[in-house]
């Protein structure tokens, strides 16, 4: 009777005792050392990332392979996931075997030594009786780039984004999960770990970064604006095309946001005028009308016959202070003469003229 691989189904699913049995059973019917080891790596996996233990299944049957199966690449591939299944003199006895030499066992293995960190002290050993159950749903390419989603149950919340990235980057190296003669977790691209409420995505790392690439943009735009760089050129060598829409939106609101505010308060310095305006002198340069220039006749305290008894070059002194009084020498010819605005009041109303632009 043929003995079929385990699936993944199998391998992430099924309880402690009888994936173990089933594990055993199938090499001692087919002696298959290769897949053996990578069902052992694929369980390492799911203990890091599920609330359980995993740890150390099958331990005789790895320990006959390493010490006294013929080696093979797979061996040396993922031998040191499996460091920990030896005393220290055995894992010395185990790498003489499979590499002739310390330098070329770390050479070989640098690879899967980085990874094999990743496992370390990871799996929720203790189980509380009530606990709000978790699921991580990943999504990897196979090796046609065709995308698939893999749902683990009973997934560790505590795992940050960058352990659960790092965790499930390891299945890529595996090569026993196919479907339809493809093989699957060729590349692996993201992840949801949710419950009642979502924990953690491997999305948030990317919108974080866009977020902050934004801010930081606006915030350079803007010391540069505030520089002495004149603000029509300030954006002269800057290379828009590179910038995110999201990125463009958080600038030109900012932009838009500056504008505004210094528009209103130029036009709130041109609409109320200061003090200096309201002055004597620039009332005086300002159109009035008709009737506000018309000087009423002023009634003379001096009797007549005081006038007449005054000499006759003191009454027409009299008279041409009166006349000096009644008209301005500006309006005497009856024209409306304005005043010129200062240089400061030109300056301002020509900025404002510019902003209306």
């Amino acid at each position: 009777m043929e003995i079929k691989q385990l699936t993944r189904r199998q391998l992430f699913t099924m309880r402690r005792e009888n994936l173990e049995k089933k594990v055993i059973t199938y090499y001692n019917e087919t002696r298959d050392i290769d897949s053996v080891i990578e069902y052992g790596v694929a369980i390492m996996i799911r203990h890091a990332l599920v609330l359980g233990d995993f740890r150390f299944l099958f331990q005789d049957v790895v320990r006959e392979i390493f010490l006294y199966a013929e080696p093979s690449e797979t061996m040396r591939r993922f031998c040191p996931y499996y460091k920990n299944y030896f005393e220290a003199s055995e894992w010395n006895v185990v790498t003489k075997r499979l590499f002739t030499s310390e330098k070329k066992y770390l050479k070989a293995t640098k690879k899967a030594r980085l990874f094999e960190s990743h496992l370390r002290n990871r799996g929720n050993l203790v189980v509380k009786e009530k606990y709000e159950s978790h699921s991580l749903v990943s999504i990897f390419e196979d090796t046609n780039g065709k995308r698939h989603t893999w749902r683990l149950r009973d997934a560790d919340p505590s795992n940050t984004i960058e352990e659960t990235k790092r965790i499930l980057e390891i299945l890529t190296t595996l090569t026993i999960f196919h479907k339809n003669n493809v093989r699957q977790f060729a590349k692996f691209v993201n992840y949801d770990c949710s419950g009642s409420s979502l924990i953690s995505s491997s999305r948030q790392l990317k919108k974080q970064s866009q977020e902050e690439s934004a801010q930081n943009t606006a915030s350079e735009l803007t010391a540069t604006t505030d520089s002495s760089v004149d603000q029509d050129t300030f954006l002269e060598g800057f290379d828009l095309s590179v910038l995110s829409k999201r990125e463009l939106i958080v600038i030109i609101k900012e932009i838009v946001k500056e504008a505004a505010a210094e528009e209103a308060e130029l036009g709130e310095e041109i609409l109320k005028p200061s003090e200096e305006f309201m002055s004597n002198d620039w009332s005086a340069g300002r159109e009035t009308s008709l009737a506000s220039r018309i000087v009423p006749e002023k009634k003379s305290d001096t009797p007549v016959e005081s006038v007449q008894n005054k000499p006759a070059d003191l009454v027409a002194v009299g008279a041409a202070a009166s006349a000096s009084e009644a008209i301005p020498p500006e309006k005497s010819k009856g024209q409306n003469i304005k005043k010129r605005p200062s240089k400061r009041e030109r300056k301002l109303l020509e900025d404002y003229k510019q902003r209306r632009k």
